[in-house]
């Protein structure tokens, strides 16, 4: 099994360095070739290794660890001196002071395994690479249409494949330093592919996610340090950590890891890196937003669960995520372009994600793993779908998407089934968040007050969640009536075939959900909360510990909304006439647009106060 898992490290990298060397038909066999390849790799190893295996690396893989992260702070700060950036500059700086400082005292000598693979690491290889290899599919006809040159085009799918690579060795990383390593290749892969298009717009936003995500970096070689400091520890290892929390007595290093993965998944006040990722091309935002990066938020938060579970440390994170995914909602709500609503819905479910993680109950913790699989299948279809929209369409606004229905009823018929995965039952999305409801109201009685304002800000940020998701599905199923029959457009077959596939996950997510949470989620939750989960079928119900779920309910609940949604899309009324009341009968254009607000007014007070929680999650780490 290690070949195997030593593959999906390797064999990216690989067609990487292939796909920049190689000619342009060549780039495309490699790129789908290893596409299925890591996908049904991930999928072999999620359902036939069931014990943790530990891979421990010959001695000299530590230091060209520290050679790489010494070069990577080098290019960092080649790249504040030529950019003028001053903020760049004081990261890498305080990163390579806090490195210099790391190597002189931490222990040497130390046999530690350097990677760790266990079930929440199976579970995140099959996010990472059934939908990055989908993505990286789709980017081959989306690159051919962009103004530059074959070589960029070329360097552009060879950075998502390494890309890949890495997430496959972040989410398997136990050794802190590999993870610091791996952590800042996920941050110069952004960069690299936020500021693909060299305009002056994605050049800023490239610097802004460089500077932002540099101080989570920092945050990690903070814990570093401390654990190297702390008398009688030889671990610089999130197992050891872990495994050492009672005896260390602090929280510290739990804090600085949660800042820096709250930071990854662009939480308040570090939300300004993910929104300007929006200027990049489109696969960029659906590898940055649904599968990939901004998951090691809620990746790290299940990690170290078991370690903050029931402290004040958690309670910090409850009160900030909850908070983001309010503040969130509110601030999508207001938008009109079209991947800023999916940006600003991505931070605000990613707090959801995160929140539930810090809960770290047996159901919330599986809240959070159902939401990471469907968030990232549903996000990514959108994500595609939008730049489809772009390319093909020339439209970006959803103002401009009340002509889509007519011009690409396809196209809108995907956005809707999208937003409608994330928002009505049975689908999968739907599904966590109810199981988020259900174990808020058994756990947050324990906060009292707090816990009270934590349900409110949950319910509250569902139902505007829920207010923009129809307001985008109305203009999508608007149509002008010219049309009596629905003409499909014809899109290019990588466009199609990725796009049906993503459909055939979010509606197999339907068919198969009591056996995804048979076998995939209650095993994964079972390893993090270290119990066993017990599941039974009483008649049609599935029965979870103490949560019930209801499957012939929800599978007639498709046909109860979702159905009539799809269906209405479909219709088209013949000879109709249409005429506005007190116009004499005459027709007119007629145009039908939400109502919409700004919002802009309450964006510094949300960056201040989600500012005020990362202080206190330093705080309470420190004093605790």
């Amino acid at each position: 099994m290690e070949s195997f898992i030593l593959s999906l490290f390797i064999v990216p990298i690989i067609s990487s360095i292939l796909v920049l060397i190689t000619t342009k038909a060549l780039g495309r066999v490699i790129t789908i070739t290893t596409a299925i390849f890591v996908s049904v790799v991930s999928v072999f190893l999620f359902f036939n290794l069931h014990e943790t295996i530990s891979i421990q690396l010959p001695g000299f893989f530590d230091s060209i660890v520290i050679f790489l992260d010494f070069l990577l702070l080098i290019y960092f700060g080649y790249v504040a001196i030529t950019r003028r950036n001053v903020l760049v500059g004081i990261m890498t700086i305080l990163q390579m002071g806090a490195l210099l400082y790391f190597i002189s005292k931490s222990p040497h000598n130390i046999e530690e395994s350097q990677f760790m693979i266990n079930r929440l690491s199976l579970f995140m290889y099959l996010l990472i690479n059934i939908i990055s290899g989908i993505i990286a599919t789709y980017a081959l006809k989306y690159i051919d249409e962009e103004q530059c040159t074959e070589y960029r085009k070329k360097f552009f799918l060879s950075t998502i494949l390494w890309f890949i690579s890495v997430m496959n060795m972040i989410v398997s990383a136990d050794n802190l330093d590999y993870f610091f390593l791996l952590f800042e290749l996920t941050t110069l892969a952004s960069f690299l592919l936020i500021g693909f298009r060299k305009d002056e717009i994605s050049v800023n936003s490239a610097l802004n996610a460089l500077w932002m995500n540099q101080i989570g970096g920092l945050a990690i070689l903070g814990a570093m340090i401390y654990l190297a400091l702390t008398p009688g520890n030889e671990s610089i290892t999130f197992s050891g950590l872990i495994e050492g929390s009672k005896k260390l007595g602090v929280l510290l290093p739990f804090a600085l890891l949660a800042v820096a993965a709250l930071i990854k998944g662009a939480q308040m006040p570090f939300s300004g890196w993910l929104l300007g990722a929006m200027v990049a091309p489109t696969p960029v935002s659906a590898l940055l937003h649904s599968s990939t990066m901004v998951k090691i938020a809620p990746y790290v938060i299940l990690r170290i669960s078991p370690a903050i579970h029931g402290t004040a440390l958690s309670w910090v994170i409850i009160g900030l995520t909850a908070f983001v995914f309010l503040a969130g909602a509110i601030s999508a709500l207001s938008q009109d372009t079209f991947k800023r609503i999916l940006a600003y819905s991505t931070i605000s479910l990613l707090g959801l994600m995160c929140l539930m993680a810090a809960v770290g109950s047996e159901i919330a913790i599986m809240a959070s793993l159902i939401l990471i699989i469907f968030h990232g299948i549903s996000k990514c279809m959108l994500f595609l779908d939008a730049g489809i929209m772009e390319h093909v369409f020339h439209y970006k606004k959803v103002t401009e998407m009340d002509k889509l229905g007519d011009t690409g009823p396809l196209t809108a018929l995907i956005a809707a089934i999208g937003f409608m995965s994330l928002l009505l039952p049975p689908f999968g999305a739907f599904i966590g968040k109810w199981f988020t409801l259900e174990t808020l109201g058994i756990t947050m009685h324990e906060y009292n007050i707090f816990g009270a304002l934590v349900i409110v800000f949950i319910a509250l940020g569902g139902a505007i969640m829920a207010l923009l998701y129809f307001k985008v599905i109305g203009n999508l199923i608007i149509r002008n009536g010219e049309n009596e029959i629905v003409k499909w457009e014809k899109l290019h077959p990588i466009y199609n075939s990725t796009m049906y596939l993503l459909m055939f996950f979010v509606f197999a997510g339907i068919v198969l959900l009591p056996w995804l949470l048979i076998n995939i989620f209650i095993p994964v939750t079972s390893y993090l909360s270290n119990t066993s989960i017990d599941f039974s079928w009483v008649g049609t119900t599935l029965k979870i510990s103490n949560f019930n779920f209801p499957v012939l309910t929800m599978a007639l609940a498709f046909l109860l909304f979702p159905i009539t949604i799809i269906i209405a899309m479909l219709i088209r009324f013949k000879s109709v006439d249409r005429v506005k009341e007190y116009t004499c009968g005459e027709n007119i254009n007629y145009r039908f647009s939400s109502f919409y607000f700004s919002t802009d007014k309450a964006n510094p007070y949300f960056i201040v106060i989600g500012g005020i929680f990362f202080i206190c999650l330093i705080a309470v780490g420190g004093i605790i």
